[in-house]
């Protein structure tokens, strides 16, 4: 969790993310729909990578 911890949040372009835990298979795990409707990163429960949307003005 300590390396989780230092990735910066991935940003992303729509309001939904669908995370299964980035290439590493140490961190595979089922398929997670986070939505991003805050202004804060949100939090996958089950690998602690974080997402944000990014806005395009």
């Amino acid at each position: 969790m300590e390396l989780i911890i230092e990735v910066p949040p991935i940003k992303v372009e729509g309001q939904i993310v669908a995370c299964e835990g980035d290439n590493n298979p140490a961190l595979e795990h089922p398929i997670e729909f986070i939505c991003l409707d805050l202004k804060e990163p949100a939090v996958c429960k089950y690998c602690g990578l974080c997402y944000i949307q990014e806005h395009h003005h």
